[in-house]
């Protein structure tokens, strides 16, 4: 009877530790995992009086922006931490007011999905839908065709946090209008004043092009919610300007104002104006916030290591969820000339203002080490056209952000870079159109 008893008792907690496995198991498929990811499962477009409406299905809610751009015109959304279920990441829609889509990373943590539109188009309304009859949430944009005369970019996006009810986000302003939050008006507001040029005596007056870097629907590095790297260096180049026109430089920036350029576009304005220098800013964020430092990067066919490899791919690829006219062609005219004597000529210039500017930048900033790096920047391959890219400092660093975002760690870090300017003219004058 004891045996009878202990098999029975052993019997009754094999059953209960098979429902507990089992119960365990069916809560664990139903509750979303603290490590899974937001997914795009879905998209398509439909057209109903005058109206076309897009839908991605979501696997997970995420914050979202959404801009509209023109020439061409275009609907870009980006999602915060979403990855993609569709296979293929071009694909046609065809309907409605929606051509082409494209989907990439703009940032490691950013999706993009970029539609090509066939006319002038607003957004009429955009809402989140929860999973109340489907398993998905889904972003519903809804656009409407307006003329050329209406059509004006626009930027909406998620409020904190996602909604569970059909929710139309309020329209805000543009991110020019309120670029860095509290700190806007005593960060980057207002720019200096572009002073009177100063005409040298000499016949030699040297054409200096300053490149913003990003801009428009193109944030760059994205700090919190309203912190744009894009903002950051139209700021420093704006400072810089001024210095370089006080000093009798000729000075253009490749962008006054906040739009978006195509690579090739920064480039050919270099080349067109048969610049003697071209200096691109940056102010990139890293994953680890410790980070931090300037650091100067030209252009090579070999990356100088993994790390400043994978920022040119990073810069690279702005190019190929924005500009719909980039061309193969030309990044294989660039190749070839890459090889040329020219070209080698022009590295070597590069290099040389580059020695330059990282003494003087050493003088008001930290440095990375290994400061000048280099790789295949594509900004960087204009090929007569000795060019930099400065990474000014990493914005996801408190000490790097508050230097650039203050007036006077600005006008230090450009004061040096105006130095550096002076110094190259002056020590390598075989490096301009001029001489």
């Amino acid at each position: 009877m004891l045996v009878y008893d202990i098999r029975r008792f052993g019997l009754v907690i094999r059953v209960l530790a098979l429902h507990i496995c089992f119960f365990t198991l069916l809560i664990a498929s139903y509750s979303p995992s603290a490590n899974a990811e937001p997914t795009v499962t879905g998209a398509r477009a439909g057209e109903t009086e005058g109206i076309t409406r897009f839908v991605l299905d979501l696997s997970e809610n995420v914050p979202f922006r959404i801009y509209t751009l023109a020439n061409p015109y275009r609907l870009v959304l980006d999602l915060q931490g979403a990855k993609w279920a569709l296979g293929k990441k071009q694909m046609k829609i065809d309907r409605g007011l929606a051509g082409a889509l494209r989907f990439g990373y703009f940032q490691p943590d950013t999706a993009r999905i970029v539609i090509d539109l066939i006319a002038p188009t607003t957004v009429n309304q955009a809402f989140v839908l929860s999973p109340e009859t489907t398993n998905n949430y889904r972003l519903v944009v809804d656009l409407k065709p307006v003329t050329e005369q209406a059509f004006h970019p626009l930027t909406l996006t998620s409020s904190d946090g996602w909604m569970r009810t059909l929710v139309k986000p309020k329209p805000i302003r543009p991110a020019t209008d309120k670029p860095l939050g509290k700190l806007a008006d005593k960060a980057l507001l207002p720019f200096p004043e572009r002073p009177k040029r100063v005409t040298q005596t000499s016949s030699e007056q040297r054409i200096i092009v300053i490149d913003p870097g990003h801009g428009g629907a193109d944030p760059g590095a994205v700090v919190g919610s309203k912190t744009y790297e894009k903002h950051f260096t139209l700021a420093a180049a704006k400072t810089l300007e001024t210095m370089l026109l006080e000093r009798g430089y000729d000075v253009l920036l490749s962008r006054r104002t906040d739009k978006y350029l195509s690579l090739a576009e920064r480039v050919d304005f270099a080349q067109t104006r048969k610049a003697d220098l071209f200096i691109s800013l940056h102010a990139d964020k890293h994953k680890n916030h410790k980070i931090r430092g300037a650091a100067v990067y030209t252009l090579s066919e070999k990356a100088s290591d993994a790390a400043t490899e994978a920022l040119a791919v990073r810069e690279n690829q702005v190019d190929a969820l924005y500009d719909v006219r980039n061309s193969e062609e030309y990044e294989d005219d660039v190749r070839k000339i890459l090889i040329s004597l020219v070209q080698r000529t022009t590295m070597t210039c590069s290099a040389r203002f580059a020695a330059e500017l990282i003494p003087e930048l050493k003088k008001s900033t930290n440095l990375l080490g290994r400061t000048h790096r280099f790789a295949g920047f594509r900004v960087l391959k204009a090929p007569d056209v000795p060019s930099v890219l400065i990474e000014m400092g990493y914005m996801s660093n408190g000490h790097d952000r508050e230097f650039l975002m203050s007036k006077k760690g600005r006008y230090a870090l450009m004061q040096r870079v105006a130095q550096a300017t002076d110094n190259y003219f002056l020590h390598h004058t075989a490096c301009s159109r001029a001489s």
